[in-house]
C-alpha cells in the first residue's frame, strides 16, 4: 500500500524489490495499491484504519505500507499491519526482503503474525530470524 507519494522512483524501486524472488526462490503474493487518503497519517493510525477482518473482508492476511517512515529511513522498513480476525497484535515494521517470507508463511498458515511481529529488534524492525 502505498502512502506516501513524494517520490514516484523509489515506489517502483520498492515494487521491483518485492515482486522479485529471494535466493530460495519465494514469491510474495501481493497487490500494489495507491491510497492517497493514507498521506501523512502515523503508522498507528493507518494501522487503526484497518479492521482485523481476515479472511471476511480480505484477500491477504496482513498489508504492507510504504509511509513517511519507510521512505525516510536508510533501510526503508516498510509498515506490517496485522488483519487476522481475533489477532489483535500491533503492526512491526519489516525490510523489505522480507515480505515474501512474511506473506508466504502467513498466506500458508505456516506461521502466525505475533510471531514475526515478537521478532522484531528492539527498534520495532523484523531483519529476519
Amino acid at each position: 500500500m502505498r502512502a506516501d507519494f513524494r517520490d514516484d522512483g523509489v515506489w517502483e524501486q520498492f515494487k521491483d524489490e518485492i515482486v522479485t524472488p529471494t535466493e530460495e526462490g519465494f514469491v510474495a503474493s501481493v497487490e500494489f495499491v495507491e491510497d492517497r487518503a493514507l498521506i501523512g497519517l502515523s503508522g498507528a493510525e493507518i494501522a487503526a484504519s484497518y479492521p482485523h477482518a481476515y479472511p471476511r473482508q480480505y484477500r491477504h492476511p496482513v498489508v504492507f505500507v510504504v509511509d513517511a517512515v519507510t521512505v525516510s529511513l536508510p533501510e526503508h522498513p516498510l509498515l506490517v499491519v496485522n488483519l487476522k480476525e481475533g489477532d489483535e497484535t500491533g503492526p512491526f515494521r519489516t525490510l523489505p526482503r522480507q515480505v515474501q517470507a512474511i506473506e508466504n508463511n502467513l498466506s500458508i498458515v505456516n506461521m502466525d503474525f505475533f510471531e514475526f511481529a515478537r521478532s522484531a529488534g528492539p527498534d520495532g524492525v523484523f531483519r529476519g530470524f
